[in-house]
């Protein structure tokens, strides 16, 4: 592992490039301040306009927003933390975008100038501005398929930041060389902190968030093999997935943990296709519209249960998808009762 110096807090250059266009279209001048304590976000703003009056809010950086599925993922994400209310900043929102923020109650700023701001019974919105082009920057190489299965496996096991790149390759599934670039770039991120004790994750709860708004569009649609629909809803009862090198994830995953939500969908992750013999004991045709959905691992199975992140000793059962990938299934539907579900995962399962 090669060393890497400590950094302060420094605000990142999406934060202030977009704080600076904020100010140079509105005249509302916006500081930058470290983030909220005992919060998961990388920054707050403080806006101040003529009169002297301020307001400030949290900050969720989210690069690269290219899909409505994204931006539903975050508003998710905001409804599950209404105490925490945030706006987020992301290097340009199309008009179509922002129109889409607006309608989501999602407060953003990109890059560009373009902004939809809410303060005191008003609405600030900026439509339009042409995408301004930042200096070439490494920090996409997080977000890649790749990338976010690295992400994804130090999420699942914080711990496994100090066990070795070649370590975070094998339980990533990735090369050795996407394993070391991703973990360069959550470095210079500031992710990832080198610490008396060794390398930790700066926040992990600030990472889930941005992983799991990403997820949808960035890695999901990849893993998805086929959809299905069962001629019995509660087929699934009957099988144990992990004999196949599958795992429940989403609502039927939930369920098992949580005892909260009845499925209406059945999510699995295989390593291989669909197990044949299911096929034929359950009845499943090919449906586009179905509600068992198939999807591909992103990770490479492990031999024993992983630990709970909650640190209880116990290790989640071989049937069950890693629970941030469960946590992250919940926030794609945006359903009111999967995201409260999703909220007691969270509170149960990842509260790092």
């Amino acid at each position: 592992m090669p060393h890497l110096s400590a950094n302060p807090f420094v605000p990142d250059p999406i934060l202030q490039a977009a704080a600076e266009a904020f100010s140079a279209t509105t005249g509302i001048s916006v500081k930058i301040l470290r983030p909220p304590a005992r919060s998961h976000y990388a920054a707050k703003f403080e806006f101040r306009i003529a009169t002297g009056k301020k307001w400030s809010r949290a900050v969720l950086p989210v690069e690269n927003i290219d899909r409505f599925a994204t931006l539903a993922a975050i508003s998710a994400t905001a409804q599950i933390r209404p105490d925490q209310p945030f706006v987020m900043v992301s290097t340009h929102l199309s008009p179509a975008m922002l129109r889409h923020c607006r309608e989501l109650g999602l407060e953003a700023l990109d890059t560009s100038g373009n902004a939809i701001l809410a303060h005191d019974g008003n609405l600030i919105m900026i439509s339009g501005e042409k995408r301004v082009d930042m200096a070439s920057r490494s920090k996409d190489r997080a977000w890649t398929g790749k990338g976010m299965q690295v992400v994804l496996s130090l999420l699942r096991e914080p711990e496994l930041v100090n066990d070795g790149q070649r370590a975070i390759a094998q339980r990533a599934g990735v090369s050795l060389g996407t394993a070391q670039s991703t973990f360069r770039d959550l470095f210079e991120r500031g992710d990832i902190v080198r610490r008396k004790s060794g390398y930790v994750l700066a926040d992990p709860g600030r990472l889930l968030d941005e992983w799991a708004a990403l997820y949808p569009s960035r890695l999901r649609s990849q893993l998805l093999i086929n959809r299905y629909r069962a001629a019995d809803p509660i087929w699934w009862r009957a099988i144990d997935p992990s004999n196949e090198q599958c795992q429940f994830g989403g609502e039927v995953a939930a369920s098992l943990l949580t005892g909260y939500l009845k499925p209406t969908t059945v999510t699995l992750y295989c390593q291989h296709e669909m197990p044949r013999q299911w096929l034929i004991d359950a009845r499943l045709r090919i449906d586009r519209t179905g509600e068992v959905e198939v999807l591909q691992s992103p990770l490479p199975p492990i031999a024993s249960p992983s630990p709970l992140q909650s640190g209880k000793t116990t290790g989640m059962p071989l049937t069950i998808a890693p629970v941030v990938l469960v946590y992250a299934d919940l926030i794609a539907t945006g359903d009111t009762r999967n995201l409260e579900t999703a909220r007691i995962l969270r509170e149960q399962y990842l509260d790092y």
